[in-house]
Formats: C-alpha cells, sequence, structure tokens
C-alpha cells in the first residue's frame, strides 16, 4: 500500500513597508506547519507511546543545517533560506523531504509517510510468517532508534499483528501437545519489542526479533519455558527449558542429578528429542550429555559447586545454571507455508524434557 504523504507549506514571510530598515545579511527563518493528507492515521497504542515515541504538530525545517541527519522527521527544525538558494544538499533533502511546487505556485515541504508493505505474490495467513516480517525486523536492527519506528509505524503493526496471528495457531498446537499449558490469550505470552534499558550499556532501545514462550502460567512463572524466537540472519530458533535458574530451581535440579542421573539421561537420549536436538550426535549417552552441556553451558560455574566433590561422575551438568534446549531454524524455513508444522515437530520433541524439569522443580500436590 503506498505511504501516505505528510506535507509542509510554507507560509508567506511578512511584507516590509517602505519606511522598515534595511535587513540584515542573516539568514531569513520560514515557519513550516505540517499538515496531513485525507489518508487515515495508524493508531499507536499506549505501550508504544511509553517507549517516548512522541510527534509534534509543528515543526521548523533549517535546510542548511549540518546536525545529526537521524533526528525525528517529526521534531521541531528550522528552515534557513540563503537568498536564492535552492536547498540543495540540505538536512531536510537528506531526511527525505522533497520541496515540490503546486498548481498555484505555492511551494511545499513534502516527505512520504511509510505505509503498509505490499504482500505481493504470497498474501498474509494466519499460520504463516510472511516474507515482510522478516525483513521489517532487518530494517529495525540498521536503523535501531525510536523517531525510526515512530515513523515506520505502520510497517511496524503490520509486522507485529502477522506475529501474532502466527502465535495464536502455534498455540493451540502447544496446548494440545502439552495439556498442563493454558490457552492464554496471546498478550500474555508474547514478549515486547522494547528492551530494557535499566542495566545495560547497549543503548539500543529495541530488540530486533520476536520472541514468545509458553508455561504454564504463561510467559511469566517458576514453571519451565516453551520458546520461539524470530530473527533474520539464520538467527531463529524453537526450544525451551530453564534459563537462568534461582537458586531453590537449581537446588532440586542437583539433588535430582545427584539422586537418580538416569532419569535426566533417559530424557535426553529419547529418540525424538535426540533426533531433533542433537541430529549429528551419536546414539552415545556420555555424548549426547556433553553435547547437551555445551548447549547449556552459559553462566555455568567454572569449579564445582558447594557439596559437591569435584571428581563427581556428573560434575559437568552440577554445574550448569541453565537446563534448556534449543533447535536452530533458518530464515527459508521461517517463511516457508510449512513452518507451523516445523516448530509443531519442535515442540512434540521438547515435550517430555519440559515435562521433567517441571515435575523434578514444580512437583504436582497430588503425583506420586
Amino acid at each position: 500500500m503506498a505511504g501516505t504523504k505528510r506535507k509542509a507549506t510554507q507560509a508567506e514571510p511578512p511584507s516590509s513597508s517602505p519606511g522598515s530598515r534595511r535587513q540584515s545579511g542573516r539568514a531569513k527563518k520560514v515557519q513550516v506547519i505540517y499538515a496531513e493528507s485525507d489518508a487515515e492515521d495508524v493508531a499507536s497504542d499506549d505501550e508504544f507511546d511509553d517507549a517516548g515515541a512522541k510527534s509534534e504538530s509543528e515543526a521548523e525545517v533549517d535546510e542548511s543545517s549540518e546536525d545529526d541527519q537521524d533526528s525525528d522527521a517529526d521534531s521541531e527544525v528550522e528552515v534557513k533560506a540563503k537568498g536564492k538558494g535552492k536547498g540543495k544538499g540540505t538536512k531536510s533533502s537528506l531526511q527525505g523531504w522533497k520541496k515540490t511546487i503546486t498548481s498555484n505556485g505555492v511551494e511545499q515541504m513534502v516527505i512520504d509517510i511509510p505505509g503498509e508493505k505490499d504482500a505481493g505474490d504470497t498474501p498474509y495467513q494466519d499460520g504463516r510468517i510472511h516474507a515482510n516480517t522478516l525483513e521489517f525486523l532487518r530494517e529495525l536492527k540498521r536503523n535501531n532508534k525510536r523517531d525510526w519506528l515512530k515513523f515506520h509505524d505502520a510497517p511496524f503493526r503490520q509486522a507485529e499483528k502477522d506475529f501474532q496471528s502466527f502465535v495464536a495457531e502455534l498455540s493451540t498446537i502447544v496446548c494440545k501437545t502439552d495439556p498442563t499449558v493454558p490457552d492464554l490469550p496471546v498478550k500474555d505470552i508474547i514478549y515486547r519489542i522494547h528492551r530494557d534499558m535499566r542495566f545495560t550499556s547497549d543503548p539500543t532501545p529495541y530488540k530486533p526479533y520476536f520472541s514468545v514462550s509458553w508455561s504454564r502460567t504463561g510467559r511469566k512463572g517458576p514453571y519451565a519455558h516453551y520458546y520461539l524466537h524470530i530473527q533474520p540472519g539464520e538467527e531463529s530458533f524453537c526450544g525451551g527449558g530453564y534459563f537462568g535458574c534461582d537458586s531453590e530451581t537449581l537446588a532440586c535440579m542437583r539433588e535430582d542429578i545427584d539422586t537418580q542421573p538416569h532419569q535426566f539421561k533417559s530424557i535426553l537420549m529419547g529418540d525424538k528429542l535426540r533426533k531433533t536436538f542433537f541430529p549429528a550426535v551419536k546414539n552415545v549417552e556420555g555424548k549426547v550429555v556433553a553435547t547437551f552441556c555445551n548447549m547449556s553451558k552459559m553462566n555455568a560455574l567454572k569449579k564445582k559447586p558447594k557439596d559437591f566433590a569435584a571428581d563427581h561422575k556428573d560434575i559437568e551438568l552440577l554445574k550448569l545454571r541453565n537446563f534448556i534446549l534449543t533447535k536452530k531454524i533458518p530464515d527459508k524455513d521461517v517463511t516457508s507455508k510449512n513452518f507451523l508444522a516445523v516448530v509443531g515437530d519442535i515442540i512434540e520433541a521438547i515435550e517430555p524434557f519440559i515435562t521433567y524439569l517441571n515435575n523434578t522443580v514444580m512437583p504436582d500436590p497430588d503425583s506420586d
């Protein structure tokens, strides 16, 4: 769909009276006021507005300024007309502003506001990720700024809606595969695209990916999660488990591995799970366990945990602070018509692992 156009109409400067003083050689300031076209605006929800992406109804455009070219097209800037200059190489033109002349001779500054992307030969469908959604995430990674996302609100909402419709279809499969997972509204299981800026030196405000997780209590809570991560550049994956375990969860897992390690290892050696997550590993318990430890090694202890011997036969498992399985998904599969089935197979393969974790850490009161 073609983008709407936002117009800035140049106001006429006041005429000088015959008795007025001679004007100085300084550049003139011309007020420019935005005038929206008749096209319907794409509404932003409160969550997006809270991110600090605000717009202004008026602005002054500075054609000769050499300031940062990444400033918001909706922010206040100045237009300075230098004599009879035509504004070549100006800040406005670099930002996408174009000077046009109407049929009645009025000068206007016009900029295209990006609209929704054209679907092309592949229509948007529930249960399928459109190629435009991955393309939007690529663009977001290259332009990870609040003003850029505000300006590209329409394609963002389009991509977000596409992801949410896919999640709605996938939730049915997850809940059918694991009946302990409730069928919650999509808003209770997807993650916001806004990054938590409180404890990081990374200044980028947005995640360049979409993500969702399912558990017995939605995306939050003490239970093990199923997780899907959509990110272009061959970075998409599906999996689940416990990531960043708290002390109580770690204590439960270490006790179970110490006293009855065969239960945990038998889950990893399950035929469907092993072929899904360790396809290149031989059907040998030691090799499968070592591969799992490598997959979950982030934040693992460098030394033995307290109260365990350094020569414990399962010391590498006991050092772990994450218990996760992940399966990479190529971009071509993400946008394929079979993607829903691909993720469904991964969910089915990991279900025994998630069930084991929940039974170990959060057993049901009436379980044996």
